[in-house]
C-alpha cells in the first residue's frame, strides 16, 4: 500500500528499503543483480508454496496458487505471523498513515530488546465495510521476517499486538500505480464482480490490500485487494500450510 505520502516520509521509506537491500545475503543480492543483467531467472512452480516475484527479494507470506484467471487467482497461504496495529473508525488514508508509523517505529527498535527488523511485503490491510460501505474496523500488518516468526520481540507500543494469520484460501486481484482509497474500493469492486460471475463464495463487507513497493519505484508497482473464501474450499496440502 502506497501510505507514504509526504515527501519526508518518503525519504524514510527510502532508507528503509537501503538499509533491506544492504541486509540481504551476498548471494541472493549477486542473483537479483544478475537478472538486472538480462540473466534467465529460475523458474517458479506457483503450484507450490513460493515467493511471487512481485516482493522483488524480499521476505513475505508464501502461497501456492490454485486457480488462475485472466482477472483474479485463488491462493492458499501458508500459516504466518505478523505484528500489527487496529484502528475502529476513521478514513482509511490517515489510519494507513498512522498505523504505518507505529508499525516501522515497532521495527526500527521500539520493541523489547530495542531489535531492529528488515522491512517485509507486503504492507498489508484488513478492511470491514459496516451496512454502508464505511470503514468500521481497519487493521494494518508487516509481515515477521522468518528469524522472527517464531519468536517475535514484544511491542512497547500497546497498539502495536502480534497475531497469527491461519493458512486460508483467499482471491486475489492486481493492479499497477499508485493505489489511492478510490483505487482499492475500485478494485474490490470489480474482484468481487468477477467471483459472482463465476460462482465463487466469499467473506462479504470484508477485504485485504496488499501493496507490494516502496513511494521511489515509479514504474511497474504491484498492487493486490483479496477476500477470503467462503466456504473455504478443501484443498489438498492444506494442512502444511497451516502448520
Amino acid at each position: 500500500m502506497n501510505v507514504c505520502t509526504l515527501n519526508w516520509v518518503e525519504l524514510r521509506c527510502v532508507q528503509v528499503e537501503v538499509k533491506t537491500l544492504s541486509s540481504r545475503p551476498r548471494t541472493q543480492t549477486k542473483i537479483m543483480f544478475g537478472w538486472l543483467k538480462g540473466e534467465e531467472k529460475p523458474k517458479v512452480d506457483t503450484s507450490e508454496f513460493h515467493v511471487p516475484e512481485s516482493y522483488r527479494g524480499s521476505e513475505g507470506p508464501r502461497f501456492k496458487v490454485l486457480e488462475s484467471k485472466d482477472d483474479y487467482e485463488a491462493r492458499l497461504y501458508e500459516s504466518s505471523h505478523w505484528v500489527k496495529t487496529r484502528f475502529e473508525e476513521g478514513n482509511l488514508e490517515n489510519c494507513s498513515s498512522t498505523g504505518f508509523w507505529r508499525l516501522f517505529n515497532y521495527i526500527r527498535g521500539e520493541n523489547e530488546g530495542g531489535q531492529k527488523i528488515a522491512m517485509t511485503v507486503p504492507v498489508s490491510s484488513h478492511v470491514e465495510l459496516d451496512d454502508d460501505g464505511n470503514c468500521k474496523d481497519f487493521t494494518m500488518g508487516f509481515y515477521m521476517p522468518a528469524e522472527h516468526q517464531a519468536n517475535p520481540p514484544i511491542p512497547k507500543d500497546k497498539s502495536v499486538f502480534h497475531e497469527k494469520d491461519e493458512g486460508l484460501v483467499m482471491y486475489s486481484r492486481h493492479f499497477g500505480g499508485f493505489a489511492k482509497e478510490k483505487d482499492w474500493r475500485e478494485n474490490y469492486q470489480q474482484l468481487k464482480q468477477s467471483l459472482d460471475r463465476d460462482g465463487k463464495g466469499y467473506v462479504k463487507n470484508k477485504y485485504v490490500t496488499a501493496g507490494h513497493d516502496p513511494p521511489f519505484r515509479l514504474f511497474g508497482r504491484h498492487n493486490e485487494v483479496l477476500v477470503l473464501a467462503d466456504p473455504q474450499p478443501s484443498t489438498e496440502g492444506k494442512k502444511q500450510g497451516e502448520e
